[in-house]
């Protein structure tokens, strides 16, 4: 008994020990980068030049030449420039060939006062957020003041300021005028037209019931929920607002159709409808836990040294593709989407040198894609050019939102040539592939770049086609499977009751380890049978036999790993670690025995340590009878299907933990209000456990770092 213990404490410290050696390699910072959706960063060739720059306005008249904490930046169609100065309240206007044209300070009865908006409409009319002055000022293309637009009256803009600050217009004159958590419609004479684009903020049950029986002064106390604030926008030509906001839930980049609602790419969908819990759980718990494929952010939630920050993106840019730009601006990036939300790439950062920036706050694009970005601390505007690299993936991702499937495999393919690692062209094909109805070759291309949506709908139509091809086949093989399947549960339950009833009649005989195996299937059909079973004769069970069932869970997972269908798999199968599977899979159970057995010791249980190994290895059963049928099962079901898949994967879990459950109360003789206490105290005992082994892994790690650093300075001190 002593020598099990020795051996089960030896394989604790073992498991934890692998965990000492974590792979920190990380990506560059200094290289043009995409994260796909995941956080790691992928390099990829460079995507844009730094071609120029302006640090001054030149002479003009009397004007300072030099730029003042400007706040944005506007391109109109004919590749004019229009930068608002904020610090020097005005507004410089330049041709395309970065010639200062204009220089606009206002009425001259009133000028601009720390301005930080414009807009240019195809008249080369502008409309001037001046938030310092409370208004927005139209101004003629010669600078002369055409009209004001104030605060428009209306209940619904309450009594909060008037501070415009960034804004478009439409077509058809409407100013859209960023206004806290809403975007703020007027029209031409400065009539209210809606607020627009308002993030649903959902349905809070804990929120209602407080309300219900909060008392009156309570609920004065109570803090409104509020929608995030928008922080930019933009006005795409496909006459979409594109915009940038605080929102974390559905996602911080938003396309606004005629009627506010988003029909961006986006995190998830915020309704107003009381959530089902069970549904909830599921697709939050299990599904996380069974199937693999990072959530997509836009941005990156980590710096280049590795510190926690939600992104702000300070504003947007929409080309005439379609090509979404912004910039973020605690980390000085740049980062381009797709109309699907996709990352061609990423670049910049903070720094002084060319192309990296102090506070990046304003963006735009002329007519030949290249980029304009200002600096509001280093006061000026640095100019990108594209690669033939990025040039080609803009093209290719046009090509296929525009049908041109063949074009856009063609681009791709070039993409290819020049980064064949590029995941977003791996992608492109893929869909191609599937617009083209080659299935086969689009899953194979969406599992290169680990694309488990493209591969899904791909999948699902090619299932359907081998359906249709193969179905009175498929129906035959299915009987026959279903009738060894039925066959084989009948013989094994009558082996396993057989096994039974030899056992506990059989009062000289020790159990064997075949014998041993078949009676530990029992548990899955008379659980409780075969725990009391145990508690009786507890000095004739087969410890081996336990040891088998270990190893069995153990290659189970190795096969599952590798036999899974890939949209539903938990983990890339070039990911897996042996070793850290083996944690995973044996640390409830194995930190379960020593728990247990110190819980139980303490309050007057009957179990020794032997028997909580025995039927702690008996809960490992479930997890192999469920998951052996669903590895081979999930390769005729996809992501679409995988609710189900996840039910049956939360089974397996339950059904063995309500073993280690009824174990506890069989073999000590509890009642059940006891097992329950003992099994709060058990989980708490093997809380500790894990963080005593937490300590020792963290100072063992800085023990090893400490002689590796101790090594290296030997070495160098001995050059």
């Amino acid at each position: 008994m002593k020598k099990l213990q020795r051996v089960t404490a030896l394989l604790l410290a073992f498991l934890f020990l692998v965990l000492c050696f974590p792979d920190t390699a990380e990506a560059s910072s200094e290289t043009d980068y995409v994260t796909g959706n995941s956080s790691y960063r992928l390099p990829v060739p460079k995507a844009y030049n730094v071609t120029g720059s302006i640090n001054n306005i030149g002479e003009y008249e009397s004007e300072s030449p030099f730029l003042k904490d400007p706040q944005d930046i506007f391109i109109d169609s004919k590749d004019n420039i229009y930068i608002v100065d904020t610090g020097n309240s005005r507004v410089v206007r330049m041709t395309p060939d970065l010639k200062t044209a204009g220089i606009y300070h206002g009425p001259a009865d009133q000028p601009f006062n720390m301005p930080e908006g414009i807009f240019v409409d195809e008249d080369g009319d502008m409309y001037v957020a001046d938030t310092g002055n409370s208004r927005i000022v139209h101004l003629s293309p010669e600078g002369e003041l055409v009209e004001v637009f104030t605060n428009p009256e209306s209940g619904l803009t309450g009594s909060a300021p008037f501070t415009p600050s960034k804004l478009v217009v439409s077509p058809t004159g409407y100013i859209y005028v960023v206004r806290g958590e809403n975007i703020m419609a007027i029209d031409g004479n400065n009539g209210f037209r809606g607020l627009y684009g308002q993030t649903n903020i959902g349905y809070s049950l804990a929120e209602a019931m407080t309300r219900i029986f909060a008392s009156e002064s309570q609920r004065k106390f109570m803090t409104k929920r509020l929608a995030s604030s928008y922080i930019n926008l933009t006005l795409g030509t496909d006459g979409m607002i594109y915009a940038t906001s605080l929102e974390r839930e559905e996602g911080e980049i938003k396309k606004l159709n005629s009627i506010g609602n988003n029909t961006y790419r986006k995190y998830k969908t915020i309704g107003n409808s009381i959530k089902n819990p069970i549904t909830e759980f599921i697709e939050k718990k299990v599904l996380k836990a069974v199937v693999a494929g990072s959530k997509f952010k836009f941005g990156e939630y980590f710096d280049d040294n590795g510190n926690y920050m939600e992104p702000i993106f300070r504003d947007i840019a929409v080309d005439g593709k379609g090509i979404v730009t912004v910039i973020e601006e605690l980390n000085g990036k740049v980062y381009q989407y797709d109309q699907d939300g996709n990352m061609l790439v990423a670049f910049g950062g903070l720094g002084e040198q060319n192309g990296k920036f102090a506070r990046p706050s304003a963006i735009a694009v002329n007519s030949e894609g290249q980029l304009y970005i200002v600096d509001r601390l280093n006061n000026n505007v640095q100019i990108f050019e594209p690669t033939q690299f990025i040039e080609l993936v803009h093209q290719a991702t046009t090509a296929y939102g525009e049908g041109d499937y063949e074009k856009s495999y063609e681009l791709w393919e070039q993409v290819l040539a020049i980064d064949e690692n590029y995941e977003l062209a791996h992608a492109g094909i893929a869909k191609t592939f599937y617009k083209q109805g080659r299935w086969k070759e689009s899953m194979e291309e969406s599992m290169l770049v680990g694309n488990r949506d493209i591969y899904t709908q791909s999948f699902d139509e090619y299932k359907y086609e081998v359906l249709r091809k193969n179905f009175v086949w498929i129906i035959l093989i299915a009987a026959v499977i279903i009738a060894a399947v039925c066959w084989f549960l009948v013989a094994s339950g009558r082996g396993a009751k057989k096994a039974y009833w030899a056992f506990v009649h059989d009062k000289s005989k020790k159990m064997g380890v075949v014998s041993g195996i078949k009676y530990s299937y029992n548990v899955l059909l008379h659980p409780l049978d075969t725990i009391e079973g145990v508690r009786y004769k507890k000095t004739k069970i087969n410890l081996k036999a336990a040891l088998i069932i270990m190893a069995a869970a153990y290659l189970v997972r190795i096969a599952y790993i590798y036999i899974v269908h890939y949209p539903l798999a938990s983990i890339e199968v070039a990911d897996a670690n042996p070793i850290f599977e083996a944690v995973k899979l044996f640390i409830v159970p194995l930190t379960w025995v020593p728990a247990a057995f110190a819980a139980t010791s303490i309050s007057e249980g009957e179990s020794k340590f032997g028997e909580i190994f025995f039927t702690s290895m008996l809960a490992l059963l479930p997890f192999i009878v469920i998951n052996v049928p669903l590895m081979f099962v999930s390769n005729i079901l996809s992501k679409s299907q995988q609710s189900w898949y996840g039910i049956f994967s939360a089974a397996a879990y339950l059904w063995m933990f309500l073993i280690l459950v009824f174990s506890m109360k069989i073999l000590n003789n509890y009642s059940l209000g006891k097992t329950i206490r003992m099994v709060i105290v058990t989980i708490f005992m093997m809380l500790v456990i894990w963080l005593v082994l937490g300590l020792f892994y963290i100072l063992f790690a800085r023990l090893v770092q400490f002689v590796l650093e101790v090594m290296k300075e030997f070495q160098v001190s001995m050059l």
